[in-house]
């Protein structure tokens, strides 16, 4: 396969603080791609008031509706800004990724200049419990892409290469593919993904997965300290406080809060701040109980290595690096698999959004073991032609 030429690859993240997707038309050159998470079904006498109101024409990923089975979705930036839609937590992943899918196979086509007839690879990470279910959800995909219209163009795509593998798989593939193949299968590896919405531990003994995923993500700290002050029960308040809590990191201080102060009394929103941050040190101490009690419990003594990653992982670096010199003193510890750096550098991350980094390391071990899945399916049949 030519570093020039290659099936169109699409790596999506469904998760619920952001869809994140990664695509490659040229192979070596993956592009980054973040849409809102919302996803909600509209009608078509809605859309087309939408369309007859607007006065310019946004970029597609702003503008992304689909449709496929006979319904209509809005995606991403339309469903939360325009419908006001807003994300379970408790939703299911894959209850709204095929709608996310083929968004993404709409932007990719738009931005690159694809025609609206192609072949595709593609391939999700999900929860452990919801992997379990991926043969549905591959037959649905390739259904839905097969015949769908994106912001009202058709397009017929035929899905061609599939991969699924449980969160954290995307690390896990990567490490597999730096130790090697015999390596790997003959270790007990375990990947941890601490995410905004779970915490998933994945075990792969002799390339045999198991796993176990809870609903104790990042997103449990935030909702604690929300439920200890006012006026943060909207999505938009606990989106800031979650950054403002991240950016803080250990410096739990009364004046690293005060941007959340809502009064306009200065009385007032120092008062304000010093609750926020009484509130933060408590539910930190609180969280962490919880979650080094799910490590504890869910991660074999008995491992070789242990690969952490996911967003909240970078906020608890430093308790992670002493709870697993404790419990685990001689087992191998990867940071994301070493591929922060690499999203760094691939995206062009600058400091001030570092812990993107950690967001997106999954899905581009993901998208990178795609794309070597698809050469080497390429080179299989171009060897076989040439065998005729």
């Amino acid at each position: 396969m030519s570093v020039n030429q290659s099936i169109p690859m699409i790596t999506l993240d469904p998760g619920i603080s952001d869809t994140k997707i990664i695509w490659r038309v040229i192979p070596l050159k993956p592009e980054l791609l973040l849409m809102p998470p919302e996803v909600v079904e509209v009608t078509r006498d809605s859309i087309d008031f939408y369309k007859a109101r607007r006065i310019m024409t946004p970029s597609p990923e702003n503008e992304s509706w689909v449709e496929y089975g006979g319904t209509l979705y809005a995606v991403g930036f339309l469903a939360q800004n325009v419908y006001g839609e807003r994300v379970s937590p408790k939703e299911i992943k894959s209850e709204w990724a095929i709608a996310k899918v083929l968004a993404a196979v709409g932007v990719m086509a738009q931005e690159e200049g694809l025609t609206n007839t192609f072949e595709l690879a593609l391939a999700v990470p999900l929860p452990y419990t919801e992997w379990k279910d991926k043969d549905r959800f591959e037959r649905d995909v390739r259904v839905a892409l097969s015949n769908f219209s994106f912001c009202d163009k058709p397009f017929q795509v035929a899905l061609k290469i599939f991969v699924c593998i449980p969160e954290g798989g995307g690390h896990a593939m990567t490490r597999g593919t730096k130790l090697g193949g015999s390596v790997f299968s003959s270790q007990k590896i375990v990947s941890c993904m601490w995410g905004y919405r779970d915490i998933s531990v994945i075990q792969f003994t002799k390339g045999v997965i198991e796993g176990h995923t809870e609903p104790l993500g990042f997103l449990e700290f935030v909702e604690s300290v929300a439920s200890r002050i006012s006026g943060y029960g909207s999505r938009e308040r606990l989106r800031t406080l979650l950054e403002t809590i991240h950016s803080v990191g250990k410096d739990i201080k009364s004046k690293n809060f005060k941007n959340l102060a809502l009064s306009r009394s200065s009385t007032r929103r120092t008062e304000e701040a010093d609750l926020v941050a009484e509130a933060v040190s408590t539910c930190r101490q609180e969280y962490w109980r919880k979650v080094s009690k799910f490590l504890t419990t869910y991660i074999s003594g008995d491992c070789d290595e242990i690969i952490i990653g996911g967003g909240a992982c970078d906020y608890y670096r430093d308790d992670l690096k002493n709870f697993f010199a404790q419990r685990f003193p001689g087992c191998n510890i990867s940071w994301a698999a070493g591929l922060e750096e690499d999203v760094r550098l691939t995206f062009g991350i600058d400091s001030k959004r570092k812990a993107l980094c950690s967001r997106l390391t999954d899905a581009y071990g993901l998208s990178s073991y795609l794309l070597s899945h698809v050469t080497a399916a390429t080179a299989t049949a171009t060897n076989g032609v040439k065998r005729e």
